[in-house]
């Protein structure tokens, strides 16, 4: 997918997710939205297969903080 590692991916994601998100990885991947949620806020290791899902759904979107 790309040349960054999981943590870099991870990081990626949470500047650029939206709502929804969460449920759409969830789907994707098999895993639960809690599960999806704990992984995002840090709280879970985060594995290639959801890092991978979290990548290409916000791969080409701007931080939410440059949308201001």
């Amino acid at each position: 997918m790309s040349n960054l590692n999981s943590t870099a991916k991870l990081a990626f994601f949470n500047a650029r997710k939206r709502t929804g998100d969460v449920q759409r990885i969830a789907e994707m991947t098999g895993y639960s939205v809690s599960h999806i949620k704990n992984i995002a806020n840090g709280h879970r290791n985060i594995n290639d297969e959801v890092a991978n899902a979290m990548y290409k759904i916000s791969a080409r979107r701007q931080k939410v903080s440059e949308m201001a």
